[in-house]
This record gives structure tokens, C-alpha cells and sequence, in this order.
């Protein structure tokens, strides 16, 4: 059994290194225009700021926030410039998928 379950780990990781680019790696190359870019920033203006505790950090980037943050209407928040670059892109929470705009 354990020369099985060595197989099936050569194999998973294998198959992780000739697998194609996933899809976040194509979304992040896309690029954004002015329209999309301009209401992205509306909307993200009109975000409540608030400050963030020590020890928190933006999903989007992963870093830490060095200051306040922007949150959503389901509560997460975000660096401003990360939230404002995902919503040029998509009309969702980077983390929970809840509509930003209906």
C-alpha cells in the first residue's frame, strides 16, 4: 500500500507541473478600459473606509495593510487599489463571490 500512495504522489505532482496556466493567471492579464476602470472607482469611493487591525491582510494581494482599507457590502476588506483593480474585472467579492452591484 505505501508504494501506491507513493505512485498516485508522483503522479499528482506530475500532473501539477505540466498542468496550462490556471484562470486567475489570465484574468490578471487582462486589461481593463477606461469605462470599466472609471465605475470601478465610483464604486469603490462610495466603500466605507475603515481601519484595519494589526495582523490583517488584503486577499487580493496578500500583503498587510499599512493603513485603512475599503470594505464591500458583505463585510471584507480590501487594499483600495486591489479592489478597485478586481472590480474593473468582475462584479463580485474577491473572496465570497457576493455581487457588488445587482
Amino acid at each position: 500500500m505505501s508504494s501506491r500512495m507513493a505512485m498516485d504522489e508522483m503522479f499528482d505532482l506530475d500532473l501539477a507541473l505540466t498542468m496550462p496556466e490556471d484562470s486567475t493567471a489570465e484574468v490578471s492579464k487582462r486589461q481593463p478600459d477606461a469605462e470599466s476602470m472609471a465605475a470601478a472607482r465610483h464604486l469603490v469611493d462610495e466603500m466605507p473606509t475603515v481601519v484595519v487591525g494589526c495582523g490583517g491582510q488584503c486577499s487580493v494581494c496578500m500583503e498587510g495593510f499599512g493603513g485603512p482599507g475599503k470594505q464591500v457590502q458583505c463585510g471584507h476588506v480590501f487594499h483600495e487599489n486591489c479592489i478597485s483593480r478586481w472590480l474593473t474585472l468582475h462584479n463580485s467579492c474577491p473572496l465570497c463571490r457576493s455581487k457588488v452591484v445587482s
